[in-house]
């Protein structure tokens, strides 16, 4: 059994709603097992530390974290489960990956992916993660920037990573278990100011036609 907790906020709550909880629950997910972590009004990066800090607090050996613009693949459950253990497991790799060199299977801290989009991470991790963060990224200049612009939470992750847990056993996981589909569903709200000149996609993704399918109810649903 793996539990789940899905990062959105009241923009996006339609698509997970309607969208992306049934598409779990088609699969046998037990709803029970989905927390939803909304954010209503502190933004990305503070949302991402008190998300953190509740998913730490319960009593299991981790939490696969999903944020509110993806699709998952079709054995999406089966994979989830068996890979809900004592590591750190990327389920999901764009060309930022690419491009770094970082390949899918046996990784470490230091060539894990940007995985933020699904991302299972060990309690322990987290736990130790968010105690650092409290006590480091407030207060060290060297985070301003990103503090001030209160998002970058996967670049802090890994840089903690990086630095603390650099030759920890990470899994870069491929096929992927999602795909980033946020252009379907109005484009990113992070970066709302930011032009893309095309969609950030999954690396490895082989269920495309379920996002041809979704394509065509989203269209549908506005019709």
């Amino acid at each position: 059994m793996a539990k789940y907790m899905i990062h959105t906020c009241i923009k996006r709550l339609w698509y997970v709603e309607k969208y992306l909880i049934p598409s779990m629950t088609e699969q046998g997910i037990d709803e029970q097992d989905i927390t939803l972590y909304v954010d209503v009004i502190d933004g990305c990066l503070k949302s991402h530390v008190k998300s953190f800090i509740q998913a730490s607090n319960y009593n299991i050996k981790g939490m696969w974290h999903l944020q509110d613009d993806v699709i998952i693949c079709k054995d999406f459950k089966e994979r989830t489960e068996k890979y809900a253990g004592d590591f750190t497991v990327c389920g999901f790799a764009s060309e930022y990956d690419e491009r770094k060199g970082w390949k899918d299977g046996d990784a470490t801290g230091l060539n894990m992916w940007y995985s933020f989009p699904c991302i299972y991470i060990p309690t322990r991790i987290a736990k130790s993660y968010t105690d650092w963060f409290n006590v480091y990224v407030w207060r060290d200049h060297q985070y301003d920037k990103w503090v001030k612009a209160n998002k970058y939470d996967d670049t802090i992750f890994r840089i903690y990573m990086e630095n603390y847990y650099k030759d920890e056993y990470v899994l870069n996981l491929a096929p992927n278990l999602v795909d980033h589909i946020d252009y379907l569903i109005g484009g990113t709200i992070i970066n709302e100011a930011a032009e893309r000149k095309h969609p950030i996609r999954s690396l490895y993704w082989q269920d495309e036609d379920l996002v041809e399918e979704l394509e065509r109810r989203l269209k549908d649903d506005i019709r």
